[in-house]
């Protein structure tokens, strides 16, 4: 009878976490006709976080850059993509290696689609057994698609040895990934990856070259707002 309470007790323990379902993602007002912000979640930690990324659309389709958190949403962005917009996603672009950017690329490479990552980026993907992108970023380039421009930049290591960011010269907005922390993150994260002593270097230099920018989109957690470089730097200071 002991035993059988005890596994009752450890099945009713576990039986949520099996149960437990991530939320869906979420398409924010967009900050421009063409330039929108899609939130999805992931569990770390046993804490559940938000993922910010952004797609861009243009008249040739939509560009991704990074892909949601989990890859049972992939189909259904790319649907509701679909549907807002009438076009469909042409090309992914892939912030550094991790899951809730680069993701499964395999699911994008077999319908077609273009996919892109840094050479650095599909080194760690097929060190891990993952998908590589059919493309390589040229970073410094000025990617023109369907009337809209976008660069792609690497700055220096900090959250991982392969971030990079996006600049949207039309709009001034910086997609920042995960190099850039949220003024609500109260720590760095996930840093078993991160070049924390040349971290606060790279941000410098996002902070010099980007000054202009009206926006600059953080990884993470919220996103609206300014002061993300700053409270990055505060962050890494403390370390």
């Amino acid at each position: 009878m002991k035993k059988r309470i005890q596994f009752f007790m450890v099945s009713m323990m576990l039986t949520p976490m099996f149960n437990a379902q991530v939320k869906d993602f979420v398409i924010e007002p967009p900050i421009s006709k063409n330039l929108h912000i899609y939130k999805t979640f992931g569990v770390f930690g046993g804490k559940e976080y938000s993922a910010n990324s952004v797609y861009l659309v243009t008249k040739k389709g939509v560009v991704l850059f990074d892909v949601p958190w989990e890859k049972v949403q992939y189909q259904s962005l790319m649907d509701t993509i679909q549907k807002r917009h009438n076009l469909p996603v042409v090309a992914v672009f892939a912030t550094h290696s991790h899951d809730d950017r680069a993701g499964d690329l395999s699911f994008f490479n077999k319908k077609g689609i273009k996919t892109y990552a840094t050479t650095k980026t599909n080194e760690l993907l097929k060190k891990d057994g993952k998908a590589v992108s059919n493309n390589i970023i040229k970073t410094g380039k000025t990617y023109r698609i369907g009337g809209e421009e976008f660069v792609v930049d690497f700055l220096g290591e900090g959250h991982t040895v392969d971030n990079v960011v996006v600049w949207f010269p039309k709009y001034k907005v910086l997609d920042g990934g995960c190099l850039v922390k949220s003024t609500s993150a109260t720590d760095l994260g996930y840093i078993k990856e991160a070049n924390v002593e040349q971290w606060p270097q790279t941000m410098n230099a996002l902070k010099s070259k980007y000054s202009q920018a009206t926006l600059i989109i953080p990884g993470h957690d919220e996103w609206k707002g300014g002061g993300h470089v700053e409270h990055t730097l505060k962050l890494l200071n403390k370390k």
